[in-house]
């Protein structure tokens, strides 16, 4: 048995084995440049435990005594000795964040450590944690180790004296035999050993576990069962007990299980559980029903969600709908995860009748959910219209831009002015190619529009059209033609100035 670790020896007995580690380390001789171009030798010990290791080694100590304490104080009489020492399982984060340092510190630490003997390390893959084992010279200390070596190798001495019993087997049904005459000689002749009268040891009386023949060491072992039953084999034993057991365990899942309605098809049973699992994982996670609750619920499900399942279906449509249900289900679990005050009833009715959240008569509940996705699809039908009628006028003015620009080109080319750098390499041939080739991509409608124009333009040789000025210019022209004064208007009006009417009229001076 270990004995409890106190935790002042233990680091006494770290710090001496440091101290020893560093005074048995080699010194070097390192020569240092002064300013002056002198040499100083300087000796220094190479290999000295860094401070920083020796911290997270005190860390890990820490936590290893404190679970070695707490573990061989509940563990039973000889389950850990020297060479089976309870492990520390941690991980390299945990120590990181109790050292204070990264874990990929930690790591290089502990493989020094492990480099200097004073720790063992046991890994268990990249998504575990390892076990630790500190040195048993620094939990223990020297005297200690050699102490228990010397117990366990000491002779040992039997209690019970040099004559050996048979004791019972824990499990060993004991049945007397009918005491008639020859039973003795019966049993010598059926079994091979004797129950009654003296054994080898001088022993009388009848013994509750007879000694077993000295022939009988095959791997069929034999056993009475009570009420004169048949004997059974070790193998047909061990089958019994697992079949027993199997059907203990049926019997309390059965207990657990809730109740399905009765008339129940298979298929139907399946649905009906798989609803109320989903609705588990989704609305109700973390809520212990009892098997009465359940019972309720699933009862709630069958009348108010699948109609008690009295509809006619065929097996893709009871597919479908299984499907349209749980996707119900999911939007449910996403509204209540979005709006976690939001209230959230039992799923059967408690106080009040038809008021659980399957209910059928509750419009609140699960069957309000059908008028909410009706709702979301027509709105969602509405936005792709409103989305496709953007895109399509969108489309329209990209096209209608295009063919202008197509008709300046062709009109541009025929003039001989200077082209778009995009078409400024391209003959009247090619120019209709590209164009063409851009409007089949914009579908065959507008595909024949350019076509339409393009012959139109070649019918008037790609004359430019004439287009009436705009309204604001025409009526600039007007005012400008009312304004105007002719050659002779002012050659009559200059006539006038030098015009005496002799009394008749007034001199223009």
């Amino acid at each position: 048995m270990l004995n409890r670790i106190e935790m002042s020896d233990v680091m006494r007995r770290a710090s001496e084995a440091f101290n020893a580690h560093d005074n048995a380390c080699p010194t070097a001789e390192h020569i240092r440049k002064n300013k002056d171009l002198t040499e100083t030798v300087v000796t220094r010990r190479v290999g000295l435990i860094p401070e920083a290791i020796t911290t997270t080694f005190h860390t890990i100590l820490s936590e290893y005594v404190y679970a070695y304490n707490n573990q061989i104080k509940i563990a039973p009489d000889g389950t850990y000795h020297l060479g089976h020492l309870p492990a520390l399982r941690t991980n390299c984060v945990r120590l990181g964040f109790k050292c204070r340092i990264s874990d990929r510190t930690v790591r290089n630490h502990i493989d020094r450590l492990i480099d200097l003997k004073f720790l063992t390390k046991e890994f268990h893959g990249s998504l575990k944690a390892f076990e630790l084992w500190i040195s048993p010279k620094i939990l223990f200390g020297e005297a200690e180790i050699a102490e228990s070596k010397k117990a366990q190798n000491a002779p040992k001495t039997a209690l019970l004296g040099e004559k050996k019993k048979n004791f019972p087997h824990i499990c060993t049904y004991v049945k007397p035999l009918a005491k008639e005459k020859g039973s003795a000689d019966m049993l010598n002749s059926q079994h091979g050993f004797i129950s009654y009268g003296e054994n080898l040891n001088g022993e009388r009386g009848q013994a509750d576990n007879p000694a077993q023949p000295a022939e009988d060491t095959e791997s069929v072992l034999r056993e009475e069962i009570g009420g004169g039953g048949e004997i059974l084999s070790r193998e047909q034993i061990a089958a019994r007990n697992d079949q027993q057991r199997r059907a203990k365990a049926t019997q309390m899942l059965d207990a657990r299980r809730p109740k399905m309605p009765k008339g129940l098809k298979q298929k139907h049973m399946e649905y009906l559980l798989e609803f109320w699992i989903h609705a588990l994982r989704v609305l109700y996670t973390g809520r212990e029903f009892s098997v009465e609750q359940k019972t309720k619920a699933i009862a709630a499900i069958y009348a108010g969600v699948y109609n008690n399942f009295e509809d006619e279906r065929t097996d893709q449509q009871w597919v479908d709908f299984q499907v349209h249900q749980l996707s119900k289900l999911d939007k449910a679990g996403r509204y209540y995860d979005n709006n976690p005050g939001a209230y959230k009833c039992d799923p059967y009715a408690v106080y009040v009748p038809g008021k659980g959240y399957f209910d059928n008569a509750n419009t609140n509940g699960f069957i309000g959910i059908e008028g909410w996705i009706k709702k979301d699809s027509e709105r969602l039908a509405a936005n792709r219209s409103a989305h496709a009628s953007k895109r399509e006028l969108a489309k329209q003015n990209r096209c209608e831009r295009i063919l202008r620009t197509a008709r300046r080109d062709f009109e541009n080319l025929r003039a001989g002015t200077k082209l778009r750098i995009e078409v400024q390499y391209m003959n009247q041939l090619a120019l209709f190619k590209f164009y063409n080739t851009v409007f089949a991509g914009m579908g065959q409608e507008w595909q024949e529009k350019f076509c339409n124009q393009y012959l139109y333009q070649q019918s008037i040789d790609f004359a430019r059209p004439q287009f009436a000025k705009p309204r604001r210019q025409q009526e600039l022209a007007r005012k400008k033609q009312a304004s105007h004064i002719s050659e002779a208007t002012v050659q009559l009006i200059e006539d006038l100035k030098d015009w005496n009417y002799d009394g008749y009229g007034y001199d223009v001076d």
